[in-house]
């Protein structure tokens, strides 16, 4: 798949078919997210990487869906809500694959005096676009789910992780099924977002 095309195919996925990846297809996509680029380039990145379901639905068991009251949806942003609200659990438990990216924390992430702690942080969300793209490009379809409450420190004790390393985000791959639900995607284009040489739209 040309470059281009998988930028433009690439869509949030969160119903799977019950269906394994080969290992050769999920090593290369981990290959492509560690060649994301990174901070003081060191690349501090820990994936843990489940492939058995047994361990996916436990990993999952830790996530509680969130409380959608909307009827009906009426902007893109409701229409996002009322699909992926009730999936936070089982677009992880239908997965074929999790990929867990942890981090070292060095310095805080949220620190008034300095800046130092998103850098690994920015990084590790570089890595997941990358997990994204060649995802996409392999014919699979992928979604994440950030953890909330005490739902990182359940997974991170489960799997036996570190307590100093973070988790921004469980990323869930599998085959999508034929008429999986897909939101209508903001229209974000080259004209309504792009500023050439200064800002030249009012403040909203």
């Amino acid at each position: 798949m040309e470059f281009y095309d998988v930028i433009n195919k690439r869509r949030t996925i969160r119903q799977f078919k019950d269906e394994p990846i080969e290992k050769v297809v999920i090593e290369r996509i981990l290959e492509a997210g560690l060649k994301a680029p990174s901070s003081n380039h060191q690349r501090r990145w820990e994936l843990v990487t489940l492939t058995d379901k047994t361990l996916i639905s436990e990993v999952a068991s830790f996530v509680k869906p969130y409380r959608m009251d909307l009827k009906e949806a009426k902007t893109p942003r409701q229409e996002m809500a009322m699909i992926s609200y009730p999936k936070q659990r089982t677009q992880l438990s239908e997965a074929a694959c999790l990929i867990l990216p942890f981090f070292p924390v060095k310095y805080e992430i949220k620190s008034p005096k300095n800046d130092y702690g998103l850098w690994d942080y920015g990084a590790t969300w570089t890595l997941i676009e990358n997990i994204f793209l060649a995802t996409t490009a392999e014919g699979l379809g992928a979604n994440l789910h950030a953890p909330v409450g005490k739902e990182s420190q359940l997974i991170k004790d489960y799997l036996g992780v570190p307590e100093r390393y973070y988790l921004p985000a469980v990323l869930a791959l599998g085959h999508p099924i034929d008429q999986a639900e897909l939101p209508t995607q903001v229209n974000a284009t080259l004209k309504n977002r792009v500023h050439w040489n200064k800002w030249k739209r009012s403040k909203k």
